[in-house]
């Protein structure tokens, strides 16, 4: 997979589209130039409107970007968390499965954005249009969207939870399956009979009244629903293409002159710019579709090292052999998800949902998983030494043979959990909890004795003779 990545890089970098930098996200000479400074910034997008801006997965935490020309911009899976982008352009922007927490939006343009998926949660965002916008599966728990224009904008299956929408225009928005819709302030927000609400259902005058709003009827129209095209990952050059970027490479010629055929260099912005995409990043965008190419390259392994994937919903995802060394999983939904042989030491798994998730054989050396809910999880062989496990709820998961040494199980729940031949050895142990836990003459306890029945019987354990597995 490695090699195939390596010739697609050569090809495009000798042919001159690319330089190596941006093969897996951002351009960095792009980001470069907007951290230089926000007039030589628009200055340039001026001269050149129809460049495109590949800023993907690009760290901009906490940046100051206010006014910012950023239109049209690929920044898919881009971070912004604190950033402040008061009235910054992101007008058609492509900003999905974004993190933009405490992000500073007053009166930033993001009409016809595509934030599906983004995490706006604490965000300042009083006065921002958001016209037309995909602002499906949003969270926008705890935002300010004061006076912000919210009409004719897809919000299906977004979160509210004390979200201030007073005062923001409504009419028109498809809030089908929105979620806390009624713990947010809707004082004065302008509602009509085009406004979808979260049961399906077109508003109300009587609803806008219970929920202080204000009500307008318009010509009746068909609820909004905005299908934004993904991005879809550019397959992979072929053999022969491979080879003609090696020869380029070694000879110093121009790929296209060895091959006989002439790249045309595309001048718009478009869906699939030239540039090769990471396949981890259709993980993020559709999980059954990364588990179909998986399942079709079984070659890929998930390159994923100290990623951000806090509160991310991953359920069911296909992650053997992941290489997450350092990652962090703080909230993350991943029920279900399968994690088998992957490199996970040194991750966070803080509060992360990991109900019947996989872990057979991984590699969790100094986890995090504090107050984790981790029933019926498959730890079978699983490296755990030296990982927290402080509140962890691990009711009748698998940790048969599994390496605890050193770990910390303080409040730790092992109802029903499996931990013959389970090494215990040194584990930090207060008030655990090992009801009707299995253990067996191979489970090593804290004391690094072997278990008995005794000390199954002092912690409510049962003990079961290995011959009778």
């Amino acid at each position: 997979m490695k090699k195939i990545l390596l010739a697609s890089s050569l090809f495009l970098a000798v042919a001159g589209y690319l330089t190596p930098t941006n093969l897996f996200g951002f351009d960095s000479a792009q980001l470069q130039a907007l951290l230089s400074g926000i007039d030589s910034w628009n200055d340039m997008r001026s001269s050149e409107p129809s460049a495109t801006i590949d800023l993907r997965r690009a760290n901009l935490e906490d940046k100051k970007l206010d006014n910012a020309d950023l239109h049209n911009a690929l920044m898919i899976r881009v971070r912004l968390n604190g950033a402040k982008l008061n009235n910054a352009n992101l007008e058609n922007a492509r900003l999905a499965f974004s993190t933009m927490k405490r992000t500073s939006l007053k009166n930033a343009i993001l009409r016809e954005a595509d934030l599906s998926d983004a995490d706006l949660k604490n965000s300042f965002a009083p006065g921002a249009d958001f016209q037309g916008a995909n602002l499906s599966g949003i969270d926008m728990r705890f935002a300010n969207l004061k006076n912000a224009d919210l009409s004719g904008t897809d919000l299906q299956n977004s979160r509210f939870f004390e979200a201030d929408l007073s005062g923001a225009d409504l009419r028109r928005a498809n809030l089908k399956g929105a979620q806390l819709l009624k713990q947010a302030i809707l004082n004065g927000a302008m509602i009509s009979n085009n406004t979808i609400l979260p049961s399906g259902q077109r508003a109300t005058s009587l609803w806008a009244s219970l929920n202080n709003a204000r009500y307008t009827k318009e010509a009746e129209e068909s609820p909004v629903v905005i299908q934004t095209e993904r991005y879809i990952p550019a397959p992979h050059t072929t053999e022969a293409a491979e080879r003609s970027a090696t020869q380029a490479f070694e000879s110093g010629q121009p790929a296209d002159a060895l091959s006989g055929s002439k790249a045309v260099k595309s001048e718009h912005p478009a869906d699939e710019p030239p540039v090769e995409e990471a396949p981890e990043t259709l993980l993020f965008e559709d999980v059954g579709a990364w588990n179909a190419l998986r399942e079709k390259n079984p070659g890929i392994t998930p390159d994923l090292e100290a990623e951000n994937l806090e509160d991310a919903g991953l359920e069911g995802a296909d992650l053997k052999e992941a290489a997450m060394t350092g990652s962090t999983m703080n909230g993350a939904k991943l029920d279900k998800s399968d994690f088998t042989g992957a490199s996970l030491a040194s991750t966070s798994w803080k509060r992360a949902s990991l109900k019947e998730t996989v872990f057979r054989s991984a590699n969790l050396q100094g986890a995090d998983f504090e107050r984790a809910f981790m029933k019926n999880a498959d730890l079978t062989d699983a490296d755990l030494s030296g990982a927290n496990l402080r509140g962890t709820r691990l009711q009748g998961a698998k940790l048969y043979n599994a390496d605890l040494s050193n770990a910390n199980i303080y409040d730790t729940d092992f109802t029903g959990a499996d931990l013959r031949g389970c090494n215990l050895t040194g584990a930090s142990q207060i008030d655990t909890i090992f009801n009707g836990a299995r253990v067996s003459p191979n489970t090593l306890t804290p004391a690094g004795e072997k278990a008995t029945r005794s000390w199954a019987a002092l912690n409510g354990a049962r003990y079961i003779d290995e011959e009778k597995k």
